[in-house]
């Protein structure tokens, strides 16, 4: 039997929360969050391979002159928090303040992660504040999470039954009974169509198959990082020097062939010099 693929699936996630209407519709729902502007900071769902996952949210947006974060995790990598951190990290450098601008004009950040695992022993929703002793240490961050494993799926009369099914269910004809209200009607709509279309469906596939088969752990990341862009700059230097060996002996008339000898330059590269 075929695969269908909900709201858990990365890919489709992004697809479908790339709509506003169902997007406000989402963050009202899980985090009580009420908008009026949005744009959104990345339109694509790039991911070459494995490791690029690293630093890379599902949707970056700016939300009422706030940048948010919106996440969905599947899989329990035991280092969430730590991914939390790196995220809303990355993007307050590039996104919350400009260069020159004073650190009085600094955007606030809020990260709202929705989570497919249990997180939390009981709660459906935790929000947490960077504190010191006890104490507010800013209002500039807030990370609120959202734990899909602690509702009822079964349970008609929570408020989050209709939203919780479309992540946890793979059978639509169950779906067709329990949605009915208007707009999850509608991105029931989109999900079928999504299964339906072959070359969206690969998508997901593919999509599904990485996050699977994703090794990245965060307490690696951040060396592992350090160690490309050091194999990537000594490489760099390398050839650059070679380039600059090559400039000499051009302009000494040395034959291009023995050039190339010498440096491991192609010909190519030493006539494009």
């Amino acid at each position: 039997m075929t695969k269908i693929y909900t709201l858990e699936n990365d890919y489709l996630f992004k697809k479908i929360f790339s709509n506003q209407e169902y997007l406000k519709q989402l963050l009202f729902d899980l985090f009580d969050t009420k908008t009026r502007k949005i744009e959104y900071l990345n339109t694509t769902l790039i991911k070459e391979n494995k490791n690029s996952k690293v630093g890379i949210v599902d949707l970056l947006l700016s939300i009422d002159e706030e940048i948010v974060i919106l996440e969905l995790q599947n899989i329990d990598r035991y280092n969430f928090e730590e991914r939390l951190l790196f995220y809303s990290s990355a993007v307050i450098h590039s996104h919350c303040l400009k260069e020159g601008e004073d650190y009085k004009r600094l955007k606030g950040i809020k990260v709202y992660a929705i989570t497919n695992y249990p997180l939390f022993n009981s709660e459906i929703k935790n929000s947490v504040r960077l504190k010191v002793k006890n104490k507010i240490f800013t209002k500039k961050l807030e990370y609120e999470i959202f734990d899909l494993t602690k509702v009822n799926k079964n349970n008609k009369e929570n408020k989050y039954y209709e939203l919780v099914n479309l992540f946890n269910t793979e059978n639509i004809n169950a779906l067709d009974k329990i949605i009915t209200s208007g707009i999850y009607k509608k991105m029931l709509e989109e999900i079928k169509r999504y299964n339906l279309d072959s070359e969206e469906y690969k998508k997901m596939e593919d999509i599904e198959r990485l996050m699977m088969n994703e090794t990245e752990h965060y307490d690696t990341a951040y060396e592992v990082g350090i160690e490309r862009g050091i194999d990537l700059g000594i490489n760099q230097g390398v050839i650059q020097n070679k380039k600059e060996i090559a400039k000499s002996m051009l302009e000494e008339n040395i034959d291009i062939k023995l050039i190339s000898k010498i440096t491991g330059l192609t010909k190519e590269q030493i006539s494009a010099l």
